[in-house]
């Protein structure tokens, strides 16, 4: 408890944004892995076979949970939340960036999901950027 105290002391605005990047990946990794199926159907993904849905579990639960776990080692290793929240911010803009410009190449821009995505994802970057500028 004192090291996660000391993080917000040492700087407000990357440590909330660390711990919400961390929930955010600790919230897909139990969504994917406990229910792959239902759950990939929402983001159009649906599996071939029974390898594909272990595939889902893998690489969205999985690595959803490395990636949180990741982040919050690196705050309490370096003692810092800054670099945490830098690669969660270069994480969540290259999703988004990518997404908006494949949206165009593959003409996904009618897709239930994608009305979704777009303008949560960019809240999100748009967050993390202020969180980046307010932490420097």
């Amino acid at each position: 408890m004192d090291v996660i105290k000391a993080l917000f002391a040492e700087n407000f605005p990357a440590a909330f944004a660390t711990a919400c990047l961390a929930a955010y990946f600790f919230g897909m990794a139990v969504v994917f892995i406990s229910k792959p199926l239902k759950n990939a159907e929402s983001f159009s993904i649906k599996p071939v076979d029974n390898a594909g849905k272990t595939e889902i579990r893998v690489y969205y639960g999985g690595i959803s949970f490395a990636l949180g776990a990741f982040l919050i080692y690196l705050a309490v290793a370096t003692g810092t939340a800054f670099h945490s929240l830098v690669g969660g911010m270069f994480f969540a803009t290259t999703v988004f960036v990518t997404r908006t410009v494949f949206l165009f190449v593959d003409k996904g821009w009618k897709c239930p999901y994608t009305k979704l995505a777009i303008p949560a994802e960019g809240a999100f970057v748009i967050a993390l950027w202020t969180c980046f500028f307010l932490a420097r």
